[in-house]
């Protein structure tokens, strides 16, 4: 067993860095790029769940104990079981999602765990595994039924940036003991937990981050300890039937807050907190140490704190936040006009104006504002990725839109929240033209990239339902909800889920939860249990009631436009859900993956798609790229391509 005393620590640390690749059983293991791979398809993991990885095999097949884990993975920092056991969870659910799993992981009670595989000798080499037979893996069926085009531009694109990103300055980040204003023994622990679980989220980032005491400096100058850049401090709350967690990150020299939120769960929900706190914090010192990282730097505190705020509601965006966006954003460039970042933040804000203004002309003011301030980022830095998202959301066709992210891909490499924008975007424009398969292999990358943004999360989960993998597509939305329970983008996936996928029973089971937790729209809610009901029911009659229901509903904006066609078609209303769609590009644009939905296979197969098709610049797009819909290029789905599309693809 590992030697384990403090004077080891750095000795026996695993520094992936030089660690060489290996095989697992089926696997490739490649430690410095925190990859794994099987039969050619890469999976990205954490650091430090990759570490705990290289740690139990080369233990050899013998026990590792929790001490030794903590001294080989974390460097002898104290941290919670709960951190370790977060690890082994992870990689158990690695070795599940293959035919065969390549290894197990057993756990010795009051002893450590213990890794076995066919791959590992007895001597501690790695060795090469038979290949698993077939290609059952349900997770990269899915991604090798994607082009292979499409994998190597995004893979090569991402694996790019990770080459080459900017090598920030680091900033220290001090992590103090959260304060419980309770002597209950739930809320003690959550307060011992909640410090450990932004540490090791952290840390899986890179950041480097200590928790508080002694470990965060004295502040004297030349001291092994030096004052942090950022503190992160925080006090919990036991007010039945909630827990409340209030958070702040400081500026380490002058405890100036930089940012603050309020975290409150049902008690019943109180295990769920310390992640949800954890990756929110670690979003926020990301977007900090970049902003002070860059050059120049955004040094002044109250800037750096309006950057922060602004890049929340970018985060999840409701309808009326474009203008606090906007303000925000405004004064960070008054004040600053050579940080490029807050050009690109502000273009980010008038972005989202122009999708909330109803009047055409103050829109497309917004719209051109966007894009200058987007052109002024590029001038400024040239890597800046959320410039290029911007840009490609105003071009007028997909083609030119996909041109503009297939240069940001090439050419920007942060900061990482916009970088995953951009693969998102992407995989967003793939399934817009009916590349649904592409699009979830992109989308893979997008939330690779960017893990801890709720948007690409539920984008993903998303696009696991509309690729038929129901599990895949629970497990994501579950991990949303966990995470973020409040965002607006994570809820509305929820909703799209059970209500398109899930069996009636469970759907409105759902429901019923997103109530009782008071994360339900009210209104919304309701149509969403009528359009549930109906669809049980099989009863033309109720179907046509509730077809009248949904249409007013998506008038008055209760339910999105999307939404509308969706529900007509899935209640065999095929006539007005052409019209709905029709409607809907008469005065604005119809995001259009909906038409490829499984749902909407009937809209498919009407003789009215090719014009709805033409209208949205679908036929233009697959005709001359020669990029063509999965469901004319899927043999199980070529009865939906019809006679009259196909004819119109091969026309001048």
């Amino acid at each position: 067993m590992y030697e384990s005393t403090q004077d080891a620590i750095w000795v026996h640390s695993i520094d992936l860095a030089a660690e060489a690749d290996f095989d697992l059983g089926s696997l490739r293991v490649r430690p410095a790029r925190c990859e794994v791979e099987w039969n050619g398809f890469p999976q990205t993991l954490q650091r430090r769940v990759m570490q705990v990885l290289v740690a139990l095999v080369q233990a050899r097949g013998a026990v590792v104990s929790q001490n030794d884990l903590v001294v080989r993975c974390w460097r002898g920092l104290s941290v919670s079981d709960d951190a370790i056991y977060r690890c082994i969870s992870k990689l158990r659910k690695l070795a599940a999602d293959y035919p065969d799993a390549p290894y197990a992981i057993e756990a010795i009670p009051g002893v450590g765990y213990r890794l076995t595989s066919s791959g590992v000798a007895d001597d501690g080499n790695p060795t090469v595994a038979a290949a698993l037979p077939g290609n059952r893996f349900h997770f990269r069926a899915l991604a090798a039924a994607a082009t292979v085009l499409v994998l190597v531009m995004a893979g090569a694109a991402f694996w790019t940036f990770q080459a080459r990103a900017p090598d920030h300055p680091s900033v220290r980040v001090a992590v103090q003991p959260f304060e419980a204003l309770s002597n209950s023994a739930e809320a003690g622990s959550l307060a011992r937990r909640i410090p450990n679980e932004v540490v090791n989220e952290l840390g899986d980032s890179q950041i480097e981050s200590v928790l508080g005491g002694e470990q965060a400096g004295n502040g004297t100058p030349g001291s092994a300890n030096p004052t942090p850049g950022l503190v992160v401090t925080g006090i919990l709350r036991d007010e039945a039937p909630n827990m409340i967690v209030d958070v702040r990150v400081e500026d380490g020299k002058t405890h100036a807050a930089l940012w603050s939120m309020k975290f409150k769960r049902d008690r019943s929900e109180a295990s769920d907190l310390p992640m949800e706190i954890a990756a929110r914090v670690a979003d926020v010192v990301n977007i900090a140490i970049f902003a002070r990282s860059a050059d120049p730097p955004l040094t002044e505190n109250s800037a750096l704190s309006a950057l922060l705020q602004t890049n929340d509601l970018i985060r999840d965006t409701q309808g009326g936040d474009w203008a606090q966006m906007i303000e925000r954003a405004q004064g960070v460039v008054a004040r600053h006009p050579e940080f490029a970042f807050g050009h690109d933040v502000l273009a980010a804000a008038y972005a989202e104006a122009s999708e909330s203004i109803n009047i055409s002309d103050r829109a497309q003011a917004m719209k051109e504002a966007a894009r200058r301030e987007a052109n002024l980022t590029l001038k400024l830095d040239p890597a800046d990725a959320g410039a290029y998202v911007i840009l490609s959301a105003i071009e007028p066709t997909y083609r030119a839109a996909e041109a503009m992210l297939l240069r940001g891909m090439k050419d920007a490499n942060h900061p990482k929240a916009p970088l995953g924008a951009l693969y998102s975007s992407e995989a967003k424009l793939l399934s817009n033209v009916g590349r649904l398969r592409e699009a979830l292999s992109v989308q893979l990358i997008a939330h690779a990239t960017d893990e801890w943004g709720a948007p690409k999360t539920a984008q993903l989960a998303r696009a696991y339902a509309n690729a038929r993998n129901l599990p895949a597509a629970r497990d994501w939305i579950e991990k949303g909800v966990q995470l973020w329970p409040n965002h607006s983008g994570v809820r509305r996936v929820r909703r799209y889920i059970a209500g398109f996928y899930e069996q009636p029973s469970a759907a409105l089971a759902t429901f019923d939860a997103m109530d009782a937790q008071g994360s339900s729209d009210g209104s919304e809610n309701d149509v969403w249990q009528s359009f549930i009901k109906a669809r049980a029911v099989h009863s033309a009659r109720l179907a046509a009631l509730t077809a009248l229901k949904v249409r007013d509903a998506a008038n008055d904006g209760t339910i999105s436009r999307e939404d509308e066609v969706m529900m007509l078609a899935a209640l065999g209303e095929t006539t007005q859900a052409m019209q709905a769609a029709n409607s809907a590009l008469d005065h604005l644009r119809l995001e259009s993956w909906v038409l490829f939905t499984p749902v909407a296979r009937n809209l498919r197969q009407d003789p009215g798609f090719v014009d709805l098709a033409a209208r949205l610049g679908l036929i233009t797009y697959w005709r001359e790229t020669g990029k063509r819909p999965d469901f004319c290029t899927d043999p199980a789905a070529r009865s939906e391509c019809s006679p009259q599309l196909l004819a119109a693809l091969k026309s001048n």
